[in-house]
């Protein structure tokens, strides 16, 4: 049983949105929010990026990517930093301080479904001026 502190009202709440993954394909999407975790080892520290769709039938869906940047695995790190500058390169900000720098610049994102049924970000490419 867990207690949730007296009546719970959710007449005026919003509901869940979908949770699947989306289909593959490409995205107009920008990072709307990226945070520092530890990894589940406990040997390293991560970046947390979560996008957002900006256009299209599935605008306002999110997804997620995982960048391994401090790992006692060199090649964790490796894919990590390629991933990251590929991003850079996309918004067009090749030196940055704080992935909030990141944050809100459109890209497009081609996405692929793993085998666990995810998304996968599998290219970052800049957003062209037809595309917004």
């Amino acid at each position: 049983m867990a207690s949730l502190g007296g009546t719970y009202d959710a007449s005026d709440g919003e509901q869940m949105s979908d949770r699947s993954a989306l289909p593959a394909g490409e995205y107009l999407a920008a990072i709307a929010r990226s945070d520092v975790t530890d990894t589940k080892a406990g040997t390293g520290r991560k970046i947390e990026l979560e996008f957002e769709v900006l256009d299209g039938a599935h605008k306002g869906r999110r997804f997620w990517t995982t960048l391994n940047l401090w790992n006692p695995n060199p090649v964790a790190v490796e894919i990590a930093q390629r991933e990251l500058n590929t991003i850079c390169h996309a918004v067009g900000k090749l030196r940055v301080a704080d992935t909030v720098e990141l944050h809100d610049a459109p890209m497009k994102v081609t996405l692929v479904i793993d085998k666990e049924g995810r998304n996968v970000p599998k290219s970052y490419k800049p957003a062209t001026a037809a595309a917004l």
